[in-house]
């Protein structure tokens, strides 16, 4: 390794640590402002991987969240590629501390991967391996998904799966079980950016082959040998867990949203981040959330992209073949109706064709932005390295061309840069639970059901969970799982209960004006009712039908203890409960708490 290798693994671990610099300040007091439920499960699935390496179970189901029907975790984000290699980070510090690390190492480590492959592969240049890897590791979707979404944004094993099948002619059987090996992993960090990357690859060679006929007559035949190693090698691997997927318990189809919802606008490629520098100027929000800003690469970087693609689409087929590759990956994201600057055009855009595709229909058209991601770094690392070589024989040229070069590069690549993702104050886990004063009320087999009930409005009970080892079970919670006993279509969270929407209702007291998409919707489809008051009235009201209701829900939950902690409309959620229960609660180590064991049983 050379020195530039260090300085630039250096630079790319800064940036790392800049871009979750405001997590790192209070690593155990602050959540990732934008995205709460989904930064909350990963640690959840953290502590889920510790606990298979210190209790083996089945690491495809458990029955530690959603009591008593359990959850599918190889239908969920359960990322064992991920949870189980950080063990001992989690064992030592907590799923908290372990989510933190998980998140800077998934971004130092893509952009390490990228860096790696391009200065070995792509480049002589370690500056231009660099920039390319920069943006591959820090682009705008990057830091996107990286508030809550670390299965997204660790993608240190494409690159080594793109390297593997372009090289597979030349050791078919070593590289094709290699590649095998790869998918394997890859699959249990997140299905989604495999199968795009799947799609990006193959469209990639297609073209390639296209663009360099001689080649691929010459290498057809061991390519394909390989090709089939490597999928053979997956699917022995891959078979058991597939099948926990789709057939297994609490399995369940499509996505809990339309086909083809989260698009970009095609204004979105010329714009900027909403989460980065020149985002913070004026960023138009022309994405349904920062979360999935996929494309907002800025006029500047876009038009020097497509400079070099132009100046290199003769000298290269590469060039070629991943600029097509990216074009038809960028018309996708676009989604089934295209939109320019916030309005629909009445084109309908090329995603259409695909829109009910078995597994074109579980993506995020969307994210299929992420290509256009490596090509754009691809082509800059390209367009470096030949201005650099056109500047090397000539001093005179070098000196003229060498500062314009660092203008234009700073000009394109500083607006895009990330700004530190934004955290919001987390409130801290209750004493009761972190001294596991619990034990004393929860037998084995009983959960602890709080108020209100978790789901990806109110994560902090998964937490509490986590943080405790998940020793103990909880009903219902966040995660993707079948509508009902009969309908396998998807959701998020478990079908509504009663004693659920009911103090869900509470919570929100006075409503929000928002739609709410964590299962236990109040009243309706929105968390605004046309009459607010009645809606206050109905939610504070108990009857004999909602006792009724709770004994009955807190049976199917088998129920230990029934806790409050200090949280939002406190008082109200006290009174409401205890008129469910029938009896007052006690406070015991910072919560109120209800004994339910004797009326449960």
């Amino acid at each position: 390794m050379s020195q530039s290798d260090l300085i630039a693994c250096a630079l790319l671990l800064l940036g790392a640590l800049w871009t979750t610099a405001h997590l790192w300040r209070h690593v155990t007091g602050r959540v990732l402002a934008s995205n709460r439920g989904d930064h909350t499960l990963f640690e959840w699935m953290l502590a889920h991987g510790a606990l298979l390496v210190t209790h083996p179970e089945n690491p495809f189901f458990t029955h530690k969240m959603n009591v008593p029907d359990g959850v599918n975790l190889m239908a969920n984000t359960a990322a064992l590629g991920l949870t189980i290699p950080l063990v001992p980070v989690t064992l030592l510090w907590g799923p908290v501390v372990s989510f933190a690390v998980l998140l800077t190492l998934s971004l130092w480590l893509t952009g390490l991967a990228w860096y790696y492959v391009f200065s070995r592969h792509l480049v002589a240049s370690r500056f231009a391996a660099f920039v390319g890897a920069l943006l591959c590791g820090f682009a705008p979707a990057m830091v996107a998904h990286a508030s809550g979404q670390p299965n997204l944004v660790a993608q240190f094993a494409i690159p080594f799966m793109l390297l593997a099948t372009l090289r597979l002619a030349g050791r078919p059987v070593w590289r094709g079980v290699l590649l095998g090996l790869l998918v394997t992993y890859q699959a249990f960090v997140n299905e989604e950016i495999l199968f795009l990357a799947g799609l990006a690859i193959g469209a990639f060679v297609l073209l390639y082959a296209l663009f360099d006929r001689q080649r691929a007559r010459r290498e057809a035949r061991r390519f394909g040998a390989g090709l089939g190693v490597a999928a053979l090698t997956a699917a022995v691997l891959l078979a058991y867990p597939v099948y926990w997927q789709f057939l297994g318990p609490r399995a369940y189809h499509g996505l809990p949203f339309p086909p083809g919802s989260y698009t970009l606008d095609l204004v979105a490629y010329v714009t900027y981040a909403r989460e980065s520098i020149g985002g913070r100027v004026a960023a138009p929000a022309l994405g349904p959330s920062p979360n999935e800003d996929n494309a907002s690469f800025g006029w500047p970087l876009i038009a020097l992209g497509a400079a070099a693609a132009v100046y290199l689409w003769r000298r290269n087929p590469l060039v070629r073949a991943g600029t097509v590759t990216a074009l038809i990956f960028a018309a996708l994201s676009l989604g089934p109706t295209i939109r320019v600057g916030g309005h629909r055009v009445g084109v309908p855009g090329p995603f259409t064709l695909f829109l009910h595709v078995p597994l074109v229909d579980l993506t995020v058209p969307g994210r299929y932005a992420f290509v256009v991601i490596v090509v754009l770094g691809a082509l800059l690392a390209l367009g470096i390295q030949r201005v650099l070589d056109l500047t090397a024989a000539s001093r005179r040229t070098r000196r003229h061309w060498a500062p314009l070069l660092l203008i234009v590069l700073l000009g394109a690549l500083i607006p895009v840069l990330p700004t530190p993702i934004p955290t919001a104050d987390r409130a801290p886990v209750p004493a009761f639970i972190t001294s596991g004063q619990w034990r004393g009320y929860v037998p084995a087999g009983r959960t602890v059901v709080s108020v209100p009930l978790p789901a990806y409005r109110v994560p902090d009970p998964i937490l509490w969970q986590a943080t405790a080892g998940l020793d103990y079970q909880i009903p219902r919670g966040y995660f993707l799982g079948p509508t009902s006993a009969t309908d396998q279509s998807a959701r998020f969270g478990a079908p509504p209960r009663p004693t659920a929407t009911k103090l869900y209702a509470v919570y929100v007291l006075p409503y929000e004006p928002r739609p709410y998409a964590g299962g236990d919707t109040p009243l309706g489809s929105t968390v605004r009712p046309r009459d607010a008051q009645a809606a206050r009235t109905r939610a504070l009201t108990v009857s004999a039908a909602d006792r009724r209701a709770a004994l009955a829900d807190l049976r199917y939950w088998r129920a230990a203890i029934v806790i409050l902690p200090p949280t939002r409309n406190e008082t109200l959620l006290r009174q409401t409960t205890s008129a469910l229960l029938g009896f007052q609660p006690t406070r015991v180590n910072g919560v109120w708490l209800w004994d339910v064991r004797k009326i449960v049983d």
